[in-house]
């Protein structure tokens, strides 16, 4: 897959005459963003074409809103997850004020008909683009051929990132899961902790170090899977168990997230991790001592390996 954040470049470097291409932030690639994603990518196959999926970096909420939502995915998973729905090419634009001032029918000719070469656009059912937030109807009249994919409707209700990043605040897992199409997910650096999980509990944990803007799950006890992101035994996933929680029993403060990763050992600080939410094991709790903590932390580990990877 071809990514760069200049639309001419892209194209001559990727070495295409036209081009079918969708618009949108896609935080989180949910159900509804692969709807779109694969419509565009199923009608650009059919012509011979590449798929273009065009997005933006930081979300626009972030430049325009004093209390943007959180992001359910770092840019990196987000281009992973465009790639796997079949998408040929990103154009990753940088987001920022002169972007936001643009309107919808400047972007379409500067971007998608004079930069990409596109001749067919895909949107989705509540696009809206520019300064003068332009839906369908006002895009048409600037680009040729645009088609609004529906909804995606699961329990009543559109899939949407808002509803997401709700089932995930209100400890509602499966359901973020389900309109995810996949486990939640969160990416950061393994930095050096209060230093207990090995040396008082004898199960050491790796705390990650997540972007102030990252959704979060409610706290809790997880069972999770692992994967180390660089060096040594990347991308090989493993069993684990996350505990994002204020530590009570160590009359803890503030919230961390600190995952166990089965049947593994290693110095592992300083490296990128990736830890996905499968199920909720149990609420955090007070403990009356070390070695009765001790004693739940291996039934977590026994409930996680009735678990599948």
């Amino acid at each position: 897959m071809f990514v760069d954040s200049h639309p001419k470049t892209l194209r001559e470097y990727a070495g295409w005459d036209v081009c079918a291409a969708t618009v949108g932030n896609f935080d989180g690639v949910h159900l509804g963003h692969q709807a779109l994603l694969r419509r565009t990518v199923d009608f650009a196959h059919s012509q011979g074409i590449p798929a273009v999926a065009v997005t933006f970096d930081p979300h626009p909420a972030a430049v325009l809103s004093p209390h943007p939502p959180k992001v359910l995915c770092s840019t990196s998973q987000r281009l992973e997850y465009m790639e796997e729905q079949g998408i040929d090419a990103v154009l990753m634009l940088p987001f920022d004020k002169k972007l936001a001032s643009e309107s919808s029918e400047a972007f379409c000719r500067r971007v998608l008909q004079d930069g990409l070469q596109a001749e067919e656009l895909f949107i989705g059912y509540d696009f809206r683009m520019g300064r003068d937030q332009s839906g369908a109807d006002a895009l048409r009249r600037a680009f040729p051929h645009v088609t609004q994919v529906e909804a995606v409707v699961k329990d009543g209700s559109p899939v949407s990132s808002t509803r997401i990043r709700k089932a995930l605040a209100d400890g509602r897992l499966e359901e973020a899961n389900s309109l995810l199409g996949r486990p939640f997910s969160v990416q950061g650096e393994v930095v050096h902790g209060e230093g207990r999980g090995g040396p008082l509990l004898g199960i050491p944990t790796a705390n990650l170090d997540v972007s102030h803007t990252q959704a979060m799950t409610a706290p809790a006890v997880y069972a999770t899977s692992a994967r180390l992101l660089d060096g040594e035994g990347a991308g090989e996933w493993r069993m684990s168990v996350t505990s994002f929680c204020r530590n009570p029993t160590f009359d803890g403060s503030a919230l961390t997230l600190e995952t166990h990763i089965m049947d593994f050992s290693g110095d592992i600080y300083g490296r990128g991790l990736e830890v996905r939410f499968l199920a909720r094991l149990r609420m955090d709790r007070r403990f009356d001592g070390l070695e009765a903590l001790k004693a739940q932390l291996h039934a977590d580990m026994d409930d996680r390996r009735t678990l599948p990877l």
